[in-house]
């Protein structure tokens, strides 16, 4: 584990900290582009563009008279939506003209102001020229970009700060902190004002929000750039406590939301129906995609949002080359991270696009340094790491029953979607058991054949088999049932005509995949086989067709983390030497 000194350095200001993703038209027209030849995955704005109700509110829109300075329409729509008080809302012309609105009314010259990064260089650019004393507390590529809470909160324990700026969900690293330990924070360093940034919250489904949160030293700060597809147009708000709003409200600058931008903003809070579909689709196509790229070896970072951190050996190397081809990555070299580019999915048939051109690079014959891009290579210490995890990676028998956090199954999923399986068919079908009584069905079920089984035993091993506690389906908090579609729609049969077991396996990976990221996350996992697949799947009412693979508990465990599994340290079975498993003919 790093030390938490790792994650922090002091400002480091470079000429290129103000790069922003989106087209450069003048870079097109030296590479000989129009910006219909470009698909733009640099940029985290919606692709699906704004709804039919917007483009006919603009058209309405009276451009003869000034805007409403105060944007008092809009601020009612955007009170109604998000269950906010109206006198607490401030408009601007995107979140960036808020965030220098902010720095350069509250940081004062040689003020401490914590930048948890890396993250929007717009944080850094405002305090600076405010006059404040940044500290940057960054995450790190080899703890996959985990936010750095103990390093955070060290920090914060260290020194007076005036200001914290928080992007979360983060940008570029699709990362969330909890909102639990930010509002310990907003208590427990009360001189402090933290800036949470949630223009990225609706591009995730389980993002937990501070906007309905009063305390006197909270700003939240949302864009309806991004969510709504106004990129054009620039709108944000902000959501602010007194006296900071006062404050606020003195400096900004007249109008500077155009009268466009309010009525589309109305506009588009009211057709919510739109944007609900938009990002279901969006949210799909982004597991779609990664799931491709990993199939294909590229290395991404696991995120909570629409966009994704890739790693790569040379990022502006990347970026430039796509750009040839049409398509448009964000390079990260501004966000301090030169092995990395950031993708924002696109629709079904962009997504397909960007695959065609990266597994492109691999195949034509390009210059070594471009093919080095496709080169990645671990540390060891991220090796010793996953050593480890596979080490402690075992069955679970005894659970805590608190509940998971919101949002936990679904990241878990998310993560044994990316299993590789036989032609890409993707077979695996998970089933959720919510009801109380199909719980009391699988549990009978269970009891009934665990006694069968003890029965096929003499006494002495028949006492010793009980004792094992092979199962933890009363105090386990989720249940999921894991099957197999046999004959999946996707994949159009490949490989499954000489090794048609081949689909089963498929989901024995995906299980894999699942244990272990609940591993990472503290929770522990039990197979449960000792039930009849056709009884399970009669309970559970699924597709005649399914076929059950795993019973799988999970939760967080009593016990503690050990080096070998229970059935060997209880005497049951010991593992083979892997002279017994490894063979050459």
């Amino acid at each position: 584990m790093k030390q938490q000194d790792d994650h922090l350095r002091s400002n480091e200001p470079t000429t290129n900290d103000t790069t922003h993703g989106g087209l450069d038209f003048e870079e097109l027209e030296r590479l000989g582009l129009t910006e219909r030849d470009v698909v733009d995955f640099s940029t985290n704005v919606l692709p699906h563009g704004p709804s039919l109700a917007v483009k006919l509110a603009i058209q309405s829109a009276a451009i003869q008279r000034y805007p409403d300075r105060d944007c008092i329409p809009l601020r009612r729509s955007i009170a109604d939506h998000y269950h906010v008080p109206f006198e607490r809302i401030l408009v601007g012309n995107g979140c960036s003209e808020l965030i220098h609105l902010i720095a350069s009314t509250i940081v004062r010259t040689g003020d401490r102001v914590i930048v948890v990064g890396p993250t929007f260089s717009e944080y850094s650019r405002a305090t600076r020229l405010a006059g404040g004393v940044e500290l940057q507390c960054d995450a790190l590529s080899e703890e996959l970009f985990a936010v750095p809470l103990l390093a955070i909160e060290s920090a914060l324990n260290c020194s007076p700060t005036r200001l914290v700026w928080i992007c979360n969900p983060n940008n570029p690293t699709g990362q969330s902190i909890a909102r639990a330990s930010i509002l310990e924070w907003l208590v427990r360093f009360p001189q402090t004002l933290f800036v949470v940034d949630e223009s990225y919250i609706e591009f995730t489904t389980h993002g937990e929000s501070l906007l309905e949160c009063e305390f006197p030293n909270l700003i939240v700060l949302r864009s309806m750039t991004k969510t709504y597809a106004l990129a054009g147009l620039r709108l944000g708000f902000a959501v602010v406590p007194e006296p900071w709003l006062s404050l606020l409200m003195t400096r900004r600058i007249p109008w500077s939301v155009n009268c466009i931008a309010q009525v589309a903003g109305i506009a588009a809070l009211a057709d919510q129906n739109y944007i609900i579909n938009a990002m279901r689709e969006l949210l799909q196509e982004k597991c779609s995609l990664m799931q491709r790229l990993d199939t294909h070896g590229f290395q991404t970072v696991p995120s909570d949002t629409a966009f994704f951190l890739l790693e790569v050996e040379n990022a502006a190397l990347l970026r430039d080359h796509l750009l040839r081809q049409g398509v448009l990555v964000r390079d990260c070299n501004s966000f301090g991270l030169p092995r990395h580019v950031r993708i924002a999915s696109g629709t079904a048939s962009q997504n397909q696009r960007l695959v065609s051109c990266l597994t492109g690079v691999a195949t034509t014959s390009i210059a070594t340094p471009v093919k080095a891009i496709l080169c990645n290579h671990w540390n060891d210490d991220f090796q010793r790491q996953l050593q480890r995890l596979f080490q402690v990676r075992r069955d679970v028998r005894r659970f805590r029953t608190d509940a998971l956090t919101d949002g936990t199954m679904r990241r878990l999923i998310e993560t044994a979607c990316m299993a590789p399986s036989v032609g890409l068919s993707q077979p695996w079908r998970f089933v959720s058991v919510k009801s109380p009584e199909a719980r009391a069905a699988i549990l009978s079920e269970f009891q009934q054949q665990n006694d069968l089984a003890a029965a096929n035993f003499d006494a002495k091993t028949a006492i010793h088999y009980r004792q094992l506690k092979l199962a933890g389906l009363r105090e386990a908090p989720e249940h999921l049932a894991v099957f197999v579609d046999p004959n999946p729609m996707a994949g159009r049969g490949l490989g499954r005509a000489t090794m048609p077991e081949s689909v089963a396996y498929s989901v024995v990976a995906a299980i894999q995949n699942f244990w272990l990221a609940a591993r990472v996350e503290g929770l522990g996992v039990g197979w449960v086989s000792i039930l009849r697949p056709s009884h399970v799947a009669s309970i559970l009412n699924v597709d005649n067709d399914w076929q059950l693979i795993a019973y799988l508990c999970i939760g967080y465990p009593q016990e503690t983390e050990e080096d070998s599994p229970e059935l060997e340290r209880s005497g049951w079975e010991q593992r083979h030497p892997i002279g017994d498993c490894w063979f050459e003919r």
